[in-house]
């Protein structure tokens, strides 16, 4: 066993001890003591990479535990990102005059779907949520909300009247909304998306 001095005491003491055994100094020549992955660590790393990948970086693991921990904690992200983009893909819709066609419309008076929505929120989204409406009715506000989506919201007429429905649209019809009035008729096809505070309606067409 080969012997090494001591540099702060000078004392002689073995080149794999880890410390010298008169004053403590660590021995920075010493072989680093492997570190096994053990059981707990591994299905850590297996069932939630992005944080437990990480304790592999301790000293004393190898470098294969470092390169397989992080390789699984990388595509673990691509597959939660290519999960993620699929399921917006599939929610993302964009109603068009096309599918309106092909999809049933609902034939709606506003005050039928405003007194569902205000009297039974659960029984109305079963009537008219996820459906393509067209309905008629007074234009209260034509306006832009926090994200600059534009919106116009139509009711019965009457003064304070909550809810209201609350209609989006594309940007390609900024011309369009820009000549309403408050006080007129509008006629739109809306997809339902449910109530908050208004009855929201996406990807909306003026009809």
């Amino acid at each position: 066993m080969p012997m090494i001095t001591c540099p702060d005491c000078n004392k002689e003491m073995s080149d794999s001890a880890q410390t010298c055994p008169s004053c403590g100094k660590p021995n920075v020549n010493a072989p680093t003591e492997e570190r096994p992955v053990g059981i707990l660590l591994g299905i850590g790393i297996f069932l939630i990479p992005l944080i437990f990948s990480w304790f592999t970086l301790r000293k004393g693991h190898t470098t294969k535990a470092k390169v397989i921990s992080f390789s699984w904690l990388v595509l673990s992200l691509v597959f939660i990102g290519v999960q993620d983009g699929t399921k917006n893909s599939s929610n993302s819709f964009s109603l068009s005059p096309t599918t309106a066609s092909s999809e049933q419309i609902m034939q709606v008076n506003i005050r039928d779907i405003l007194s569902a929505y205000k009297g039974n929120e659960v029984g109305a989204d079963n009537t008219y949520k996820g459906n393509i409406i067209q309905v008629t009715g007074i234009i209260d506000s034509v306006k832009k909300d926090v994200m600059n989506n534009l919106y116009v919201t139509i009711g019965t007429g009457a003064q304070f009247e909550i809810p209201v429905i609350q209609a989006f649209f594309d940007d390609s019809m900024n011309n369009q909304l820009g000549q309403l009035r408050k006080g007129s008729r509008l006629t739109v096809v809306c997809r339902v998306e449910g109530l908050m505070m208004n009855v929201l309606a996406k990807d909306c067409l003026i009809k």
